[in-house]
């Protein structure tokens, strides 16, 4: 039997119905209570309002007159017919009573005046629990001549306030038993069948008892045909109970198999892997586990659709099967990434890493091979890492994680190949995952900078900048970008990092313009961070935030963002012109160039990689890619910036072939802000997107 003991759903309702009413009806006296409290606190000020207005005059004469307090007393005592009205209290301009009036019969004395209250030169008022006091200045012919201050008790309130105090109980207490005796009522025929229906599931569950039946005591109620089916299926079910065993075998086959491809699932391969490892303890025999993942195979589901992907995966689980001893264990894991368990290589590390390298090349060569796939040859290639273990190695997810490693260096050194896993790979991995954490950190404290790289003609005069982010670590220094950004863009760190950039940039933008200095600033965006959903959103965001002229932004782009769903790039790109913003191609001629996109995107201009620019005047090849380039720009009425210029030679090649804007250390090295902003002179009329600043004899910057 359970240990859990049975609630029933009819107590459970009616508890919460019973109390949920108890809780409105709580919230509506309170309401209720509050809003007559409001009430009476407004109908008190209406009368001393009126109280005051009725005598002020006639109070303004006999101070203005100085008459004999009588005679103002005698006044006052007529008015002691106004409701609640204790005393009544007469003061000159210069603080000094003039008369009092007292109600007769008072069983307790006044307080005395609050003289906050009677320093008041308008109409106030205040309430303590049992007092109300209200004070108005008193004016004849517009001049103050005194000061009225009214006392009333608050005892009559009080009263009336506990008469509906003690009768919303009486109420509340009447409404809450009506409505539990209507909730046990209306329960009855609903939850009190559910309660047996449970109490049967319960049995069913734990004692595996199908010959049980539920009675039926009402058959007109509203749970009645529930019951019934109920108790048909248990009907069924005890008659199937063998059949239900029968089936136990293909339960298994959903529990530990992978449905796609009927390879070992996770679970299984887990499970199996503890059992090696234990069994390589006992006899000294070394294992691996081998991690594949196919290279590119999102491409195949993208372009193909996923049943062609699935039909990829099968075929290539089967060259798996086919390629791997009797004794291996092939698992999917899920997606495009598969483990093979392989024990009992050797008792030597020589040996066991020999016979995983020759059945992991085994596979790579199968899976490889041409698949004929729906009548279409699709080529697939894997990127294999392995992990050995024996008795000592024997952490599981450690393995994995390792063997996972391995596959992802293969992937790095240009998949299709097998990768061993390494013990620097461990700390490489350790060392990202630090730097990574180190990064947030270094965003979240605000020590993160930009410096600017001057963008200028051969002549020296500048037209713009592109904005470079720096790391200046406490402990370290200045960190490399080469270091970081790329382990920014393995995560989502990219995003929040480029969402930084940007916003501070525009910030500096803005903050030059208020001085009277505009320049056009190039951004570099990740393809990461381009294809949010959402991206052109927040770059509206930053731009309206920060007040900065989008027609002075440049985002530039690598061609790693055009290779996938071009007319998606198209719309997104079309959304941020509307806003202002120019496109620059970075580093173009390092990847997949396409005459295509060329001119199918509103691309502004072609960024020439260094790489090309570097031995510009020493390899013929380069000086033809870098001639091409810029002559195919011009016809396309592009513009192109040579980057990494550094020596006269080149400046001079580069401005034979017709390029125009060039960085480089020739010119400037990346400069602070506060440097950038002695660069800039004051803008002209109508200076827009180019900027030119100033001219220097000698083209160098320093910080």
């Amino acid at each position: 039997m359970s240990s859990r003991p049975f609630v029933s759903v009819t107590r459970r309702l009616h508890r919460l119905f019973v109390t949920s009413v108890a809780v409105v009806l709580l919230i509506t006296g309170f309401v209720v209570m509050s809003f007559e409290l409001y009430n009476n606190r407004n109908l008190l000020i209406d009368r001393a309002h009126v109280f005051s207005e009725l005598t002020s005059p006639h109070l303004a004469n006999v101070l203005m007159t100085d008459s004999s307090p009588v005679l103002a007393t005698l006044l006052l005592d007529s008015y002691f017919s106004e409701p609640d009205l204790l005393g009544v209290y007469v003061y000159r301009t210069d603080g000094s009573e003039f008369i009092r009036a007292v109600k007769n019969e008072l069983e307790q004395p006044l307080p005395k005046p609050s003289f906050k209250l009677r320093a008041q030169l308008k109409e106030f008022h205040q309430i303590s629990f049992d007092l109300f006091e209200y004070s108005v200045p008193i004016r004849y012919d517009g001049k103050l001549v005194g000061q009225l201050y009214l006392q009333y008790g608050l005892a009559a309130i009080e009263r009336q306030m506990l008469f509906y105090l003690l009768f919303g109980l009486m109420i509340y207490c009447l409404s809450l038993l009506g409505v539990s005796l209507l909730s046990r009522r209306i329960q009855r025929g609903i939850s009190e069948p559910v309660d047996l229906i449970l109490e049967a599931m319960e049995k069913v569950t734990v004692q595996k008892n199908y010959a049980l039946k539920i009675p039926v005591r009402d058959h007109h109620g509203e749970l009645h045909e529930l019951i019934t089916g109920f108790n048909r299926m248990l009907e069924q079910i005890n008659k199937n109970a063998s059949e239900l065993k029968s089936h136990q075998k293909t339960i298994e086959q959903h529990v530990y198999f992978d449905p796609l491809t009927g390879l070992a699932n996770r679970r299984l391969l887990i499970q199996r892997m503890e059992q090696e490892v234990v069994r390589a303890k006992r006899s000294g025999q070394i294992g691996a586990l081998v991690y594949l993942d196919l290279d590119h195979f999102k491409t195949i589901n993208d372009s193909l659709g996923h049943n062609v992907g699935d039909d990829v995966l099968n075929s290539v689980s089967a060259r798996i099967r086919k390629s791997v001893r009797e004794a291996d264990i092939p698992a999917r894991l899920g997606g495009d990434e598969f483990v093979v368990l392989l024990p009992e290589l050797g008792r030597t590390e020589s040996s066991a890493t020999h016979n995983a390298l020759s059945i992991a090349e085994k596979i790579r060569y199968a899976i490889s091979t041409a698949h004929e796939i729906g009548g279409r040859i699709l080529h697939v290639t894997p990127s294999i890492g392995i992990a050995l273990f024996d008795g000592k190695n024997n952490q599981l997810e450690n393995l994995l994680m390792q063997a996972d490693l391995a596959m992802y260096r293969a992937k790095e050194e240009g998949r299709n190949r097998v990768q061993f896993f390494l013990e620097q790979m461990q700390e490489h991995a350790d060392h990202r995952q630090q730097l990574e954490e180190n990064l947030r950190q270094a965003i979240k404290d605000e020590k993160l900078f930009i410096c600017y790289q001057p963008l200028v003609r051969s002549d020296g005069s500048i037209v713009g900048a592109e904005a470079l982010v720096r790391w200046a670590d406490d402990e370290k220094g200045l960190i490399n970008p080469a270091s970081f950004i790329p382990i920014a863009e393995m995560t989502d760190l990219i995003c929040h990092l480029g969402r930084w950039v940007l916003t501070h940039v525009c910030k500096q933008m803005a903050a030059w313009e208020e001085r009277g200095k505009k320049l056009v600033v190039s951004v570099n965006i990740s393809p990461r961070e381009f294809q949010q959903n959402d991206f052109v959103e927040q770059v509206q965001d930053i731009v309206l935030g920060t007040g900065v002229r989008a027609e002075y932004l440049v985002f530039e782009l690598t061609e790693g963002i055009l290779l996938t769903n071009i007319d998606g790039v198209r719309k997104k790109m079309k959304r941020l012109s509307q806003l202002g913003i120019r496109f620059s191609l970075d580093d173009f001629g390092t990847g997949y160039s396409s005459l295509q996109y060329l001119r199918q995107l509103p691309l502004d201009t072609l960024k020439i990689d260094q790489s090309f620019v570097r031995d510009i005047t020493t390899d013929s090849n380069d000086a033809a890619i870098v001639s091409t380039i810029i002559a195919m720009a011009r016809t396309l009425g592009i513009n192109v910036v040579a980057e990494g210029v550094e020596k006269r030679e080149e400046l001079e090649y580069l401005e034979e072939w017709g390029c125009k804007l060039f960085q480089g250390f020739y010119f400037s090295h990346a400069v602070r802000a506060k440097r950038m902003g002695t660069l800039i002179p004051d803008a002209g009329e109508n200076q827009l997107r180019e900027v030119p600043i100033i001219k220097f004899e000698k083209h160098q910057f320093t910080d």
